[in-house]
């Protein structure tokens, strides 16, 4: 009995520190860098954080007023079409001191990818606002061009 337990933990050691070391082995004739697109990939996607001042609700989307520099504000207008499942666009609540802010995410060569727009879940705080009458074509556009 004692012989067969030392037997089952001898086997469990041997088989977790195998898969332990493992991880970290290239594979044969590999170099050890992963084609899964993990950390050790460079990255196509570039992003941007910006904080939000303020956030306009209309029925065609967001105007997002952000800080640009020190003391001056831009604004960006955002369809609500982008938001979407795997649309341009996605607005994630929460709750806390970071929020509201939103990341831009740019690839490669420049041109717009998607947005991430975290705001915050409360929409009676300060942060959030309306439009009222036509924004006129303010919300036709295809890409969001950041101001700094």
């Amino acid at each position: 009995m004692r012989r067969t337990g030392i037997a089952i933990v001898t086997v469990i050691l041997i088989a977790s520190a195998s898969m332990t070391f493992a991880q970290g082995a290239p594979a044969a004739g590999g170099t050890g860098l992963d084609k899964s697109g993990s950390i050790r990939m460079e990255s196509d996607m570039y992003p941007v954080r910006v904080d939000v001042a303020r956030i306009f609700a209309h029925s065609q989307g967001y105007k997002v007023v952000y800080r640009k520099g020190e003391a001056s504000f831009a604004e960006a207008y955002i369809p609500s079409s982008w938001f979407v499942a795997g649309g341009k666009a996605s607005m994630i609540q929460g709750r806390g001191p970071q929020f509201p802010y939103m990341v831009v995410y740019y690839k490669a060569d420049g041109s717009f990818s998607h947005l991430k727009l975290y705001v915050l879940r409360n929409m009676r705080d300060s942060t959030w606002g309306t439009i009222e009458g036509d924004p006129g074509d303010r919300f036709k556009v295809e890409a969001i061009k950041l101001e700094y």
